[in-house]
């Protein structure tokens, strides 16, 4: 491949200088999808064409820039996505991610992860394979799910009445209920067509965190009870991992 032509009386730059204008025009020509020009790198960066030429030459004949078919410019070459595929780090799931990732495939429900932070419901995981049929009103109503029951549950009576929208009595109920099975349920609420079961995610303190639900059909809410055991030993993980404050 003939060089590009350059002025050989441009004098020789530093060597950390030449690695730096290196770096700076993979950037320049990264941010291209369809290539840049040397004339073009010139303007951007301020450096004169012909200390362009000499660096860009280096850089095709190393193959980390590659010209384009048109001679209209250069794409990024081979190298570079190499050292791209070098540097890429496979992300790790997080503890959380792993801990409800295995729960769904253990029980092969539908399950759905959050948190509570100043009386608000807040979604951290929805299942992807069957998410919320109201993810808004989810997470502002409170008296149509079984995560909500539990944040009722711990609030002071007439503020837990005013934000769920429920009478007094219903929320002792919900309190009492949870006190016996420590689990709440609903049925019908959200969706006509399903029914959820929350187990509280706890500080070791005692501190009501957030929660994780189990959703189903109606018609099978009563054999889901037997997930109760993996529903509390999932949320035990996830209270582990949250950090001290």
């Amino acid at each position: 491949m003939p060089a590009i032509e350059s002025d050989n009386a441009t004098p020789t730059l530093p060597r950390a200088n030449n690695i730096a204008l290196a770096l700076e025009i993979l950037e320049q020509v990264a941010r291209s999808r369809t290539g840049v020009s040397a004339n073009d790198i010139s303007r951007a960066l301020s450096v004169p064409r012909a200390t362009v030429y000499r660096v860009v030459n280096s850089l095709v004949q190393d193959e980390f820039l590659l010209r384009r078919p048109d001679l209209q410019g250069f794409i990024l070459g081979a190298r570079v996505v190499e050292l791209a595929h070098l540097v890429t780090v496979p992300t790790q799931p997080s503890p959380r991610e792993s801990v409800i990732s295995d729960l769904r495939r253990t029980t092969g429900e539908t399950i759905h992860v959050a948190r509570f932070e100043d009386a608000r419901i807040l979604i951290v995981d929805e299942d992807p394979a069957r998410p919320l049929s109201d993810s808004e009103r989810f997470a502002s109503e409170p008296g149509v799910s079984a995560v909500g029951h539990l944040l009722l549950a711990e609030l002071p009576r007439r503020r837990a009445a005013t934000l769920g929208r429920l009478p007094a009595d219903e929320i002792d109920e919900i309190a009492a209920a949870l006190a016996v099975r420590d689990y709440t349920q609903q049925i019908g609420l959200l969706a006509p067509d399903r029914a959820c079961m929350a187990v509280a995610v706890r500080e070791g303190d005692g501190t009501l965190i957030g929660a994780i639900a189990l959703s189903t059909s109606v018609a099978r809410i009563s054999t889901a009870v037997r997930h109760l055991a993996a529903l509390r030993q999932a949320a035990a993980s996830l209270a582990e991992s949250v950090p001290s404050r």
